[in-house]
């Protein structure tokens, strides 16, 4: 009896149930079902396989009709009711594309690209922009994935209900920011924008987007709307993604910068399974080149939740804390003058 792979899928829709009563309800039949649970047992190996199987399984929906579209909200403003007499649905469908379903499993990534992360991008940037930058700069990010983060210039966003900045017709990002006491000015492009990862997926390609949109729960329509409207943006304004070793690459590109104009480099997730050792790397390539030109250096997973930005000033390190950012709420605190503790 597959019991344990049955008590996994439990467990994973008790845990999503909260962001995707679907998911749960999903989960729990699948659970129920010993014939299917024997045939997806082989490929359970980590932790990751759920969310990786119910991913997979949306992806092949978006790329292949079928009846099961009936009962997701991606497709259905409504959708039916997936319940035991009606589980053959998924069964078939499942069946159906199963190779393509596991491949995926095997050899995709769980990252999301979450557009409203460039929301946290403006009063940061407002803040070294208007303060050390005058026209130029460069912006770099780790870990960029698909790139749309990088885009954040493109975006519109509404802050506090009242204050609008950039293509709010086309993608509007509302967000609170709580004790921000400056004047948020209009956002300035940067001259050169690049972004490095060690695993790319290209936007242009229906394949990768159609896994990177399959990574949202179903219940997450605004977040799902948002990427869609960001890929748009993104087909208008490609950003170049460059894809390998992140430390060699930055080193590459930092390089070839222009010494006269600033550079902001910035992370979130991407430093969070490296080692110490590359940690350090990491820093002693900034610190390296802070030495010829300004480099700001945004980030929060390296040293913790709080966003923080590092320059070099005579070849120290001056460390700044910046803004904590709930993105399930979409609240940025912003904590400017706090003092950083690591």
């Amino acid at each position: 009896m597959p019991d344990k792979i049955r008590t996994q899928f439990i467990k994973y829709g008790d845990v999503v149930e909260k962001d995707s009563p679907f998911y749960k309800q999903l989960a729990h039949l699948i659970a129920n079902n010993d014939e299917l649970l024997l045939q997806l047992k082989p490929y359970w190996q980590t932790t990751h396989f759920f969310s990786l199987y119910f991913a997979s399984v949306l992806k092949a929906l978006y790329i292949h009709d079928h009846k099961l579209r009936e009962y997701y909200l991606n497709f259905n403003d409504k959708p039916k009711k997936l319940t035991e007499e009606k589980f053959d649905v998924f069964i078939d469908f499942q069946n159906t594309y199963f190779d393509e379903i596991i491949m995926d499993v095997q050899s995709q990534f769980l990252k999301k690209n979450i557009v409203e992360r460039a929301s946290v991008f403006i009063p940061i940037f407002n803040e070294v922009i208007q303060s050390h930058v005058e026209d130029d700069f460069n912006f770099i990010e780790l870990g960029a994935l698909a790139g749309l983060l990088l885009n954040y210039d493109w975006y519109g966003y509404t802050f506090n209900k009242s204050v609008e900045l950039g293509q709010v017709k086309d993608l509007n990002i509302k967000v609170k920011l709580n004790d921000y006491h400056d004047e948020i000015k209009e956002m300035m492009h940067p001259t050169f924008k690049v972004g490095i990862t060690n695993k790319k997926y290209d936007l242009l390609e229906d394949e990768d987007y159609f896994w990177l949109i399959s990574l949202f729960y179903p219940e997450e329509i605004k977040r799902r709307k948002h990427f869609i409207k960001a890929r748009e943006i993104f087909l208008k304004h490609p950003v170049n993604i460059l894809e390998g070793n992140e430390l060699e690459l930055l080193e590459m590109v930092l390089s070839q910068l222009d010494n006269d104009k600033p550079t902001i480099i910035y992370h979130i997730h991407t430093t969070k399974s490296w080692s110490d050792d590359k940690k350090i790397a990491l820093m002693d390539i900034i610190q390296n080149y802070a030495n010829q030109r300004e480099i700001y250096h945004i980030h929060h997973q390296i040293f913790g939740t709080d966003i923080i930005c590092d320059t070099f000033e005579n070849g120290q390190l001056v460390r700044k804390k910046y803004a904590n950012f709930n993105l399930n709420e979409m609240t940025i605190e912003w904590m400017k003058d706090k003092p950083v503790v690591l």
